[in-house]
């Protein structure tokens, strides 16, 4: 059994395959965006003892439910906070400021912790939803503002901290990124008609500092991003994993060909 991340942009059916390959492969622990992860940390506050006692005193009313739902992993707490349900905006604010994407960790801070979980993390029989690119390198690109050879460099120790045995990428690819990218900006749209979605991604990348010194400011800088990722995943894969990943048409695959590609 291996070690498999599914990879790919925003829209290119990550999600779905998951689900396909959830269904063909039982025996397999599967990892989304918001779970508790033993690599990846979206959608889920990272906090010290301190932190996690400090949370507990101020939002009693979730207490329980904020137990029930979190793990101890060495000094810290991890709680998928987007798991627990209810309608006080405030606490979700006060949740997010523990994440460690979004420029809320230094990078130091954000490198070691990173590269120590990655380091730790043993074991086979598990895939995961963008796990290895997505996240981490949009903190590399926006926040850390780090050149493309500074980004490589970073990938390069994370691929030194895993078993590279068990390790395997599936990345998702579209055609026409244009294209793509404007079919989700018209379907993720909300009642109203507003388009939740492109909003929420231009603001996320203006508000970075990657975003500010380069002004970032419409659906064509939206895109301009994403092909320099795609570019940039490309030479990290060439360069550090070959024969490691395997680059497959996003909703134009062969369940067949992924399935014989993790069970080589």
């Amino acid at each position: 059994m291996k070690n498999v991340f599914v990879e790919g942009i925003p829209g290119s059916g990550k999600s779905t395959l998951l689900g396909k390959l959830q269904e063909s492969l039982p025996a397999y622990n599967f990892y989304r965006e918001g779970d508790i992860s033993p690599v990846d940390l979206a959608w889920c506050s990272y906090l010290s003892i301190t932190q996690y006692e400090k949370l507990l005193k101020e939002w009693p009313q979730f207490s329980s439910i904020i137990n029930a739902n979190s793990v101890r992993e060495e000094g810290y707490y991890i709680t998928p906070y987007t798991r627990i349900h209810g309608d006080n905006h405030e606490f979700y604010s006060y949740m997010e400021k523990y994440e460690i994407y979004g420029g809320r960790r230094n990078i130091n801070e954000f490198h070691d912790i990173v590269q120590r979980r990655y380091r730790s993390f043993k074991g086979a029989g598990n895939i995961f939803e963008c796990a290895f690119f997505q996240n981490i390198i949009e903190e590399l690109m926006l926040y850390a503002e780090y050149s493309d050879d500074k980004i490589i460099a970073f990938y390069k120790e994370l691929v030194s901290n895993i078993n590279i045995d068990n390790f395997l990428i599936i990345r998702l690819l579209c055609d026409d990124i244009n294209g793509s990218l404007e079919q989700i900006r018209k379907e993720r749209i909300n009642d109203q008609g507003e388009e939740i979605w492109y909003n929420l991604m231009l603001g996320y990348l203006k508000q970075s500092p990657y975003g500010k010194s380069h002004g970032i400011n419409d659906f064509e800088d939206i895109i301009s991003h994403f092909k320099r990722r795609i570019k940039l995943e490309e030479r990290i894969l060439n360069e550090l994993l070959p024969y490691k990943f395997i680059d497959v048409k996003s909703k134009d695959y062969q369940l067949d060909e992924i399935l014989t590609f993790l069970n080589r």
